[in-house]
């Protein structure tokens, strides 16, 4: 399975890294996506996904890890490495010799490290899609000590809603490490089950955005990202499940087009805002679409239950 087109980069690389572990890959991924939604009165919306999927057969999970200095981190993630046979590292977008984003535009993307060679590292970043600053590729290859020193160059100063997205890009909220160091992803003992209180049934969790987003221009900003990785993410799913006969392409089609119509309302309403001219006639319209289309499938998919 090649899921590079239809899931967002944390994900993506996260398929990559299981893809060693886990036999029917797509199903594992495609069980795992729903879209969870956190919100209190006047707080910021957070965002989970999917359920955990790192969890092995070994009670082991990942977790970040992180360290100040370059020296340190270099020699545990060679540890790792050596531990488990691979190893997610954080990157900025704005630091990898592939990326499409130019050099002032930050933000954290987990590549894969497979091996390493003297002075050289062995990369693998499976994310591709079309970004508003270019196409990115996918990439495998080589990189010295010291650009991969400065692809993981720490990244102080990040907005809240990324490290939000940050701490739940593995499903459940993760500890983050300090943002002023080099950050990677090892295996730990399993912890407790979560006890986070997420809105997850789909048209109540749409219909709780669409009642914020329509009065709140910060919500939309933040919330962009977020929204279009829900999209590829359900893109997936819905895929999965035609593909295994459990709805019709007819009604999952209806789903997808109202997903992506959200995105780009979305895009537009966040400029907008940006420039203090709310656009809610952008985000009304765009979520009653997707109500009325994910209405009809859940009713399609509750009757074959």
């Amino acid at each position: 399975m090649t899921p590079s087109a239809e899931l967002s980069c944390y994900t993506t690389n996260l398929a990559e890294y299981l893809s060693r572990e886990v036999a029917d890959l797509q199903w594992h991924i495609a069980s795992a996506i729903r879209l969870g939604v956190r919100a209190a009165p006047g707080s910021r919306l957070v965002f989970s996904q999917h359920t955990r999927m790192d969890q092995d057969r070994e009670d082991q999970e990942l977790a970040y890890r992180a360290s100040a200095s370059w020296d340190v981190a270099r020699e545990l993630v060679a540890g790792e490495l050596a531990r488990s046979g691979q190893v997610l590292v954080v990157t900025d977008a704005a630091h990898l010799p592939w990326s499409p984003y130019p050099e002032d535009q930050h933000g954290p993307h987990w590549i894969l490290v497979r091996a390493r060679r003297n002075d050289t590292w062995l990369v693998v970043d499976r994310f591709s899609t079309m970004t508003m600053h270019g196409r990115q590729y996918p990439f495998e290859g080589w990189l010295t000590d010291a650009q991969l020193r400065r692809a993981m160059k720490p990244m102080p100063g990040l907005p809240v809603a990324v490290r939000n997205r940050d701490a739940h890009a593995l499903g459940t909220r993760v500890p983050l490490p300090p943002d002023t160091s080099y950050r990677w992803l090892a295996k730990v003992p399993a912890s407790a089950p979560s006890t986070e209180d997420w809105s997850v049934d789909a048209l109540p969790t749409l219909r709780l955005l669409a009642d914020r987003l329509t009065v709140d221009d910060e919500a939309v900003v933040d919330a962009v990202d977020d929204l279009w990785a829900a999209g590829v993410h359900q893109r997936f799913r819905l895929t999965a499940f035609t593909e295994r006969g459990l709805t019709s392409v007819s009604l999952v089609e209806p789903v997808l087009a109202a997903w992506s119509k959200l995105a780009r309302s979305l895009r537009f309403a966040a400029k907008s805002a940006q420039r203090g001219k709310p656009r809610p006639d952008l985000v009304v319209p765009a979520f009653d679409r997707l109500i009325t289309a994910t209405e009809k499938l859940c009713a399609d998919l509750a009757a074959e239950v």
